[in-house]
């Protein structure tokens, strides 16, 4: 069981990318259902999970905008302020499942009924 509400884990490949972050490859996001967003840099849009981003770490934190300015060749305060902005996307393909520990009021059935 994890220690966030809500996580994903990473699979080899995101590992490697990004293993030296997340060390037990759990990664906090803010819901387990993805948004396709189109990613700069990438031709078509992909699925992505938002990273909860208060859920991590300061080191943690800061060596994603390291990393991530060191690959867009945007400054940190670059990257932080769009993070603030719009999130930090993290590429579904990078994970293999996902898990909440979030619990609902209502019966699944009864939520279908409302919507």
């Amino acid at each position: 069981m994890s220690k966030f509400r809500t996580w994903v884990r990473l699979n080899v490949e995101g590992k490697r990318l990004w293993g030296d972050v997340f060390p037990d490859g759990i990664v906090p996001v803010q819901s387990i259902a993805t948004q396709h967003a189109k990613l700069e840099g990438i031709k078509d849009a992909e699925s992505v999970f938002t990273v909860n981003w208060k859920a991590l770490t300061t080191e943690q934190q800061q060596t994603i905008i390291k990393k991530l300015s060191e690959q867009s060749g945007a400054t940190k305060d670059e990257i932080l302020k769009d993070i603030l902005k719009v999130g930090l996307p993290l590429r579904r393909r990078y994970t293999f499942n996902c898990g909440t520990t979030r619990t609902y009021d209502q019966e699944p059935s009864e939520r279908l009924n409302k919507a």
